[in-house]
Order: structure tokens, then C-alpha cells, then sequence
């Protein structure tokens, strides 16, 4: 279940601890990206969605959209992938497993697309 959502907001290095903060972001390979991309750039453009598994186990899903990467996090276990921007999944590397940003699994041959926009 979607918890708290920030969707494409755009951090500079003068807004990046605050509003991480503020987000929840706190794992440390996530901040690092997200700093490297400040240093080159100026401003880094992300997502922020914030949920909790059924088994009320809470995670969250940082999209790192100038990269097309993302970090898909359950407690203290986190996982990189490749973001999708067309159908909004992350695929993790290694695995290959799909996760909406609802930190759903993404059923084969479901393109997992379901912008909160639409809703």
C-alpha cells in the first residue's frame, strides 16, 4: 500500500539533506548517487515513494530519473535496478525481479504501468 509519494522533484545541492530527510531517504548507496549526480549537474530529478508490504514491513522505491536507475528497499535490504520510465518498473539487477513503484512484483507480462496520475 502507497504510503507517501514525491513525484519527480527536482533537488540542488542548496535543498539535497532537507528534503531527503524529509522523504525518508537514508540509505547511504541511494544518498551517494544522488550526490554524484548534484556534483555533475547541479540538480538531480527524483521520485520518492514511500509503502508497506501487506505484511505491514515497510519499503521504499527512490528513483534516480537522470540516471534511469533505482533503489528498491525492504527494511534494511536494498537493491539497484534499471528504472522503466514508459511502464514505470524496476528491474533489479541480478535477479531480474519487477517491482512497480507500489513495491509490487510485476507479474510477467504485465507491463506494470499504472501512473498515479491515471488513478
Amino acid at each position: 500500500m502507497l504510503l507517501k509519494y514525491w513525484e519527480k522533484y527536482r533537488l540542488t545541492q542548496g535543498n539535497q539533506q532537507p528534503q531527503l530527510a524529509s522523504m525518508g531517504v537514508s540509505e547511504s548507496s541511494v544518498i551517494e548517487v544522488i550526490e554524484q549526480v548534484l556534483a555533475e549537474k547541479g540538480e538531480a530529478l527524483i521520485s520518492v515513494y514511500r509503502f508497506s508490504r501487506l505484511s505491514g514491513e515497510p519499503g521504499s522505491l527512490v528513483v534516480c530519473h537522470d540516471t534511469g536507475r533505482g533503489a528498491i528497499s525492504f527494511g534494511a535490504n536494498t537493491q539497484w535496478g534499471r528504472w522503466d520510465e514508459t511502464y514505470e518498473v524496476l528491474t533489479v539487477d541480478g535477479t531480474g525481479e519487477q517491482f512497480n513503484f507500489d513495491g509490487q512484483p510485476v507479474a510477467e507480462g504485465d507491463d506494470g504501468a499504472c501512473s498515479l496520475g491515471n488513478i
